[in-house]
C-alpha cells in the first residue's frame, strides 16, 4: 500500500476532514492530493510524484504543517509522521 492510501486511511479512521483531489502539472493528472480540511480552506497537504521530494522512496512531500522555514514544502515524510502533524492540529483547532 502506499503512502497516500495509508494517510487517507489513518485520516478517514481518526474521523479527521480531508479532501482527495486530482494533482494536475499542466493538463495531465500526475497523482493526487490529500487537502486537509479541504481544497478551499487547506491547512496542510501530500502528494506523491514524480517530481516530488520523497518520490523515488515512496514517501510524502507537504505544503503546510511542515518544520522547514527555509522553504514552502517538507519531503521524504511517511503517512505517519505526515497523520501525526494533522492530527496534533486538528486537536488543537478542535479544542479552541
Amino acid at each position: 500500500m502506499n503512502e497516500l492510501l495509508k494517510l487517507v486511511k489513518l485520516l478517514a479512521k481518526a474521523d479527521i476532514p480531508f479532501e482527495i483531489t486530482p494533482f494536475t502539472l499542466g493538463e495531465y493528472i500526475v497523482s493526487y492530493q490529500v487537502c486537509y480540511p479541504s481544497k478551499k480552506d487547506c491547512v496542510c497537504d501530500a502528494i506523491c510524484h514524480k517530481y516530488s521530494y520523497g518520490y523515488e522512496q515512496g514517501l510524502l512531500e507537504i505544503m503546510g504543517l511542515h518544520n522547514n522555514p527555509l522553504d514552502d514544502v517538507e519531503g521524504w515524510l511517511t503517512a505517519e509522521q505526515v497523520f501525526e502533524r494533522i492530527r496534533n492540529h486538528y486537536v488543537t483547532v478542535k479544542s479552541a
